[in-house]
């Protein structure tokens, strides 16, 4: 009987060490990712949400904003004080895209400012610096810079091809940005064709570190695909996690995107149709469907029938004791 027990005491000792080691291994997120998520593009029925990362709290942004509508795309300032997006203003005759920003006031985030409009442009695809209280954003095809008040506005693409999707590399000085296709850098004033390789067209450029970016890269099989480019031209890596049955975009680093990477999937197998959440872990090659990491500390899923895009990260975390 003795020998029983303590080869049954072993084998639960063994069993409760592959457990720890099992969840020491599972990721272990901070901060707070931001998204939104709508029926169409042009439906102008989006909402945003926060999810704080260590417990999977969601909270809606801006559920008492009154004064515009279907916010998407946020970005956090680099203090995580603040947060950049596009929408409309409430009440107009017909709806445009203007550039907005509001301010976190230690409980919640303020009415937003309409830094753009109403004007008649289409303003759109905004993003902070990494490196202080700059916006960047396209007015019909044409870069802008401003401050976070809407001041100071610097036109640097006017004459050029239609110009999209700007974003500040980690210098907060040199601008990633798509046209015709294929992402560019603008660097000192000079346009650079970033590399390419197989497939159809390129967008949504991610600067990540110093020497490299993320960006979606339409495959030859016609599905996006999550594509890691280098400033210094050399070929792109493809991730793991891509496929050419479903598409696979919108990726935003976790820190560095060395460890984590954000995405949106329209894989099928995730049982909510549309777009939905995810993330990978790049080193260890695995995936996940963000409710299944969340699975034991919600009730209720993050992804549902509606489109879940436009990802962002910050290392704030807000509303916490």
């Amino acid at each position: 009987m003795n020998r029983r027990v303590a080869a049954a005491v072993a084998l639960l000792g063994v069993a409760l060490s592959l457990i720890a080691i099992t969840r020491s291994r599972a990721p272990r997120l901070d901060g707070t990712l931001i998204y939104h998520r709508y029926s169409d593009y042009q439906s102008w029925d989006a909402t945003m949400w926060m999810i704080d990362l260590p417990t999977g709290t969601m909270t809606q942004v801006g559920r008492d904003w009154r004064d515009m509508i279907s916010p998407i795309n946020a970005h956090f300032s680099a203090d995580g004080q603040m947060i950049t997006f596009m929408g409309s203003q409430a009440g107009l005759p017909e709806n445009e895209w203007d550039v907005f920003v509001s301010h976190w006031d230690g409980s919640t985030w303020a009415q937003p400012v309409n830094l753009t409009g109403p004007n008649g442009a289409r303003d759109e695809d905004p993003k902070f610096s990494p490196t202080g209280p700059t916006i960047i954003y396209k007015q019909d095809g044409v870069l802008v810079t401003m401050k976070a008040d809407g001041s100071d506005k610097k036109y640097l693409t006017q004459g050029k091809p239609e110009s999209s999707m700007p974003y500040f590399a980690k210098n907060g000085r040199d601008i990633l940005f798509e046209r015709s296709g294929d992402i560019y850098l603008l660097k000192d004033g000079v346009e650079t064709l970033m590399y390419a390789g197989p497939g159809q067209s390129s967008y949504y450029p991610i600067g990540m570190d110093d020497t490299s970016f993320l960006y979606t890269r339409v495959q030859s099989a016609k599905h996006d695909s999550i594509m890691k480019g280098f400033y210094d031209g050399q070929p792109s890596v493809r991730y793991f996690f891509n496929s050419t049955d479903w598409d696979t975009s919108d990726a935003y680093p976790y820190e560095d995107g060395s460890r984590y990477i954000f995405y949106v999937t329209g894989d099928f197998l995730i049982p909510h149709g549309g777009y939905n959440l995810a993330f990978a872990d790049v080193k260890a090659k695995k995936r996940y469907d963000i409710d299944e990491y969340f699975r034991a500390k919600r009730s209720s899923d993050i992804n549902t029938e509606y489109q879940e895009l436009g990802p962002a990260w910050s290392p704030t975390r807000f509303n916490q004791k």
